[in-house]
């Protein structure tokens, strides 16, 4: 089993350690991103639009979309 993976975080490709969580692939992808998330400016989805929490376990391939809080969910364009 490989020790690293590969997840999407807003389509945008993020190598993490296997074991990694939600809030590791967040920081990855930009602290600035991360800390508007612990402020509740923004929302975590999953590539179907549901809620996500910052310990949630990742797996290779997983897609993690962000949203501002209040804006509406638009799941039609992902995959």
């Amino acid at each position: 089993m490989a020790e690293q993976i590969v997840v999407y975080v807003n389509d945008r490709p993020v190598k993490l350690f296997r074991g990694m969580e939600v809030r590791h692939a967040l920081i990855s992808s930009g602290c600035a991103l991360y800390e508007a998330v612990e402020k509740g400016e923004i929302a975590v989805e999953d590539g179907n639009g549901f809620s996500l929490g910052l310990e949630g376990a990742l797996h290779e391939g997983a897609r993690i979309y962000t949203r501002r809080v209040g804006e509406e969910k638009d799941t039609k364009d992902r995959k």
